[in-house]
């Protein structure tokens, strides 16, 4: 009896023991460098960084102000990355919630007297700078595909969410994209961090997009002010001394008071132009609130989204 007894102890131990060791995640389950090796070898996320920073204004041209700056150029100068992870590991599948946080500085370049809108002729006389920090989410899930044992070679990135970000200060919101193509189901966001894309899947991989093709875009977003916010979509990328990448403004076609708040859809074109290179990319919908463009005072409120998409 008292054999039996031991037995069935040192069987309980074995038992507890080996479901502690389950739940520990050893030190090549998907640690933060191989998660930032497999994260950035993706190309369409690279290219999401690269786009999210303008680097310096763009020329807009603006030609009006609802406050006291008649903008001519617009950009954001990124000065700082950080990546940290939350990571949820369930046999041989992994679920990984990235969050990035971008600082740096978005630059208007412009004037305090109004022009005539579309003149490229003008120069700015006034440059001003404002500090932002914006803080963006992406899912992204990995399956295991070898020996746990061998980090560098154990995970393949599976899919890809959308991302979705904003700053502190949050007086805009995009609530809703539609993407249209002539002949083609649209495509309609509405939880970026819900809406997945599965690298090299046949069916579920980004959207395919044409050269010299126009894709319609509305961006739904919800404001605290009834004046035309500053919303724009950001694509391609810069090769070289080339300049394949764009940074377009959209067009108010849509604004009512709702509440305290005004619900507007801006609109334009999408347009993959025919010297953009083939391969795989990110395209930046970013909104941010009339105070922070055309006032001095208006701190960056700023609200972005995102669609990877692959030229083939």
């Amino acid at each position: 009896m008292k054999i039996l007894l031991k037995f069935f102890v040192i069987l309980l131990l074995i038992v507890l023991v080996g479901c502690n060791k389950s739940n520990i995640i050893e030190p090549d389950s998907l640690n933060d460098e191989a998660l930032i090796r497999l994260i950035e070898s993706e190309e369409a996320i690279q290219n999401f960084d690269e786009n999210f920073d303008d680097g310096d204004a763009t020329g807009f041209f603006v030609g009006k102000s609802f406050g006291n700056i008649y903008p001519i150029r617009v950009g954001r100068r990124v000065t700082g990355i950080q990546r940290t992870f939350s990571r949820e590991i369930i046999g041989d599948s992994a679920k990984v919630q990235v969050t990035t946080e971008y600082n740096g500085f978005l630059i208007i370049a412009g004037k305090f007297s109004p022009f005539s809108p579309g003149d490229t002729t003008i120069r700015p006389d006034t440059i001003i700078t404002k500090p932002f920090r914006e803080i963006v989410k992406r899912n992204v899930t990995f399956k295991r595909i070898s020996s746990r044992f061998d980090n560098n070679k154990a995970w393949k990135l599976q899919a890809i969410s959308l991302p979705e970000g904003s700053t502190t200060i949050r007086n805009i919101k995009i609530t809703k994209v539609e993407l249209m193509l002539p002949g083609r189901v649209p495509l309609i966001i509405t939880s970026p961090l819900d809406t997945y894309f599965f690298i090299g899947d046949p069916i579920r991989d980004l959207p395919q997009r044409k050269k010299d093709e126009t894709v319609s875009i509305k961006v739904y977003i919800t404001s605290n002010s009834p004046e035309e916010d500053f919303v724009t979509i950001t694509y391609g990328k810069k090769l070289g001394n080339q300049w394949p990448k764009i940074k377009r403004k959209l067009e108010l076609v849509s604004s009512a008071q709702v509440g305290d708040n005004w619900e507007k859809i801006y609109q334009g074109n999408w347009n993959i132009f025919v010297t953009h290179p083939f391969g795989r990319f990110h395209s930046v919908i970013n909104a941010v609130t009339n105070e922070t463009i055309y006032t001095i005072q208006g701190q960056v409120s700023s609200f972005t989204w995102g669609i990877p998409y692959k030229v083939n």
